[in-house]
């Protein structure tokens, strides 16, 4: 699943390139990939709209339109968005040929006069990408047609992803339920440390908590609290003053490494042009059991918390943990805050 640095290193991509565009259509193929208004709303509302803004906001990425409106993509498991350029057309034969393969697949697209030209192109530029997934399947489920002829594709292979239209006045409605942001200034020590307080499950649980820090996923909890040499399974409500000021700073080295180098791709996530992020070269321990530990040469081990694949070093981030739940210092800086 996309998490913060991927939602974030495709935010500003579309900053880039798609602010000022104006959609002329949009088109549906799959209508539960859209969660609110009914999919002929949707479309007949958003067209016309121009793209004023993008921003994010935890793993959502939030476009800002003409008239008031806003367009919120979650892109869950599998979804992302992919630019084509002009020339490029939408096929939709499939859909009276083979109806489960439509619903299963969504069009094709098609230029006649593309050429791949891969070997000439940098990473990330836009025919470098197309090479990637010419004659394969997009599974597109909701396609715009801008203004300039370019198509705006969501693609979403197993569908769980939702795109939300709604109007400025809605916004609060939209992000309800999203805790603080990790990479502002809010953020801090002593704001990590309030919202340890009392909570009395693993760390890693806790982290994952949306509600209380919007962003931040399996990936990344991994990787910040190894490089904080803080184990999964400890009690939130133990740690330190000093072991929350460093589990505050891991947690936003891990993430702005992870924008850095275009997000983490296994499968399934891709940046605007379907580029893959180069982030899992830089995995400390994220999927990398039974792997010797880049610190220390311990392997690498796994377990299941909450459900969620956990990856640590036993070395670096030892089991044990304090006898007493935060300390003093920690309740007193908190009532401060």
């Amino acid at each position: 699943m996309p998490e913060l640095p991927e939602v974030e290193y495709t935010a500003r991509q579309v900053r880039a390139v798609l602010v000022g565009a104006s959609i002329a259509e949009a088109r549906v193929f799959w209508g539960r990939s859209i969660a609110r208004p009914d999919p002929d709303t949707f479309c007949r509302e958003i067209t016309g709209r121009r793209i004023e803004g993008v921003r994010r906001r935890g793993k959502l990425l939030l476009l800002d339109l003409s008239g008031d409106y806003l367009l919120t993509i979650h892109r869950r498991m599998t979804g992302n968005l992919l630019v084509l350029s002009p020339g490029w057309r939408l096929d939709c034969q499939l859909q009276q040929q083979d109806r489960a393969s439509w619903e299963r697949l969504g069009p094709a697209f098609v230029n006649e006069s593309y050429q791949c030209h891969c070997l000439e192109k940098q990473r990330g530029e836009q025919e470098e990408t197309l090479c990637l997934l010419h004659d394969q399947p997009f599974y597109c489920r909701v396609c715009f047609t801008l203004a300039d002829g370019r198509l705006l594709l969501y693609n979403d292979l197993r569908k769980f992803g939702k795109l939300a239209l709604w109007s400025r006045s809605q916004e609060a409605e939209a992000l309800a339920g999203l805790g603080l942001e990790p990479l502002d200034p809010d953020f801090t020590s002593e704001r990590l440390a309030a919202l340890l307080q009392g909570k009395k499950r693993p760390i890693k649980q806790v982290l994952l908590e949306q509600s209380l820090i919007a962003g931040l996923g399996n990936i990344y909890a991994d990787e910040a609290l190894f490089a904080a040499a803080i184990h999964p399974l400890r009690r939130a409500d133990t740690l330190s003053f000093d072991e929350v000021v460093a589990l505050r700073q891991a947690i936003v080295a891990v993430l702005q490494l992870g924008i850095e180098h275009g997000g983490t791709s296994f499968n399934d996530y891709r940046g605007l042009w379907g580029e893959a992020g180069n982030n899992y070269a830089h995995m400390q321990v994220y999927q990398r059991t039974g792997q010797s530990c880049r610190r220390c040469g311990t392997a690498i081990q796994r377990m299941s918390i909450a459900q969620r694949s956990t990856h640590f070093c036993p070395r670096c981030q030892p089991a044990s943990q304090p006898a007493s739940p935060v300390t003093s210092v920690v309740s007193r800086r908190i009532t401060e805050v």
